[in-house]
């Protein structure tokens, strides 16, 4: 892993906590490796709930998961982080042209290796928003290599990989019973287990759906699938960055 010290990871993801429960192992994995690794979060967070935290509107919880974000960002290791505060709830309803816009100059700016993104499915919960930035990222991943495509915002960059997260199977009589793409890419999480969970504690306002959390995200491994660019050496590798 130390080879990969100064390579570029980017993640886009929909809402404030995402990134933890989708990844957070792995993004604290990279960032002890010397991976320089950047976030897009695409909504302001303002729908979720405040679990014991006072709020008195919607404008004040988002600014306060704003905050969390940036702290459990900084927690997992994470240097950059873009976040749009498009509405929560409101990335079906948004033009795609803007949501991919954004993405692709973020995208420019950053100049990752590898691009990790939701699967169209959206997750185990298949929530709009996390299906509506699965698209919108996909698209961008090629429109920013493309000179023609929202000139004025950067230089073409073209990523060598693209991956989705993705879980296994779910088990007979599981309460989501959503699937999602065959896993290629197989990472160990048990070493960072307490490093994400930690950061999902910083997200204070989302303790409320901490059991869901512990049921879903706090799994022994995390797992991705590759949807485009460069192959893979193995059928299941253990790591995004493996032969870049």
């Amino acid at each position: 892993m130390s080879a990969h010290r100064g390579r570029r990871l980017a993640l886009v993801f929909a809402h404030p906590d995402d990134e933890t429960y989708a990844m957070g192992a792995s993004i604290a994995r990279y960032a002890h490796a010397g991976v320089h690794i950047a976030l897009f979060c695409a909504t302001d967070g303002a729908a979720g709930k405040s679990s014991d935290v006072p709020v008195n509107s919607q404008e004040e919880l988002a600014a306060i998961r704003r905050n969390e974000l940036h702290a459990a960002a900084r927690h997992l290791g994470i240097r950059d982080l873009t976040a749009c505060g498009h509405p929560d709830t409101g990335l079906t309803a948004l033009d795609p042209d803007v949501l991919i816009g954004d993405i692709v100059r973020f995208l420019r700016r950053v100049q990752p290796e590898v691009v990790v993104t939701f699967g169209p499915e959206g997750a185990p919960t298949g929530h709009p928003d996390h299906r509506a930035i699965s698209r919108a990222a996909t698209a961008a991943f090629f429109l920013a290599a493309l000179p023609t495509e929202y000139e004025g915002s950067g230089l073409p960059h073209r990523a060598a990989r693209l991956y989705y997260t993705t879980f296994l199977p779910p088990k007979p009589g599981a309460r989501l019973q959503r699937l999602g793409l065959p896993p290629t890419a197989r990472l160990d999480a048990r070493p960072w287990e307490r490093r994400k969970r930690e950061a999902f504690m910083l997200h204070a306002t989302q303790r409320v759906h901490q059991a869901t959390f512990e049921e879903l995200a706090m799994t022994e491994e995390e797992w991705f699938a590759l949807a485009s660019g460069v192959g893979q050496g193995e059928d299941v590798v253990g790591d995004l960055l493996e032969g870049l």
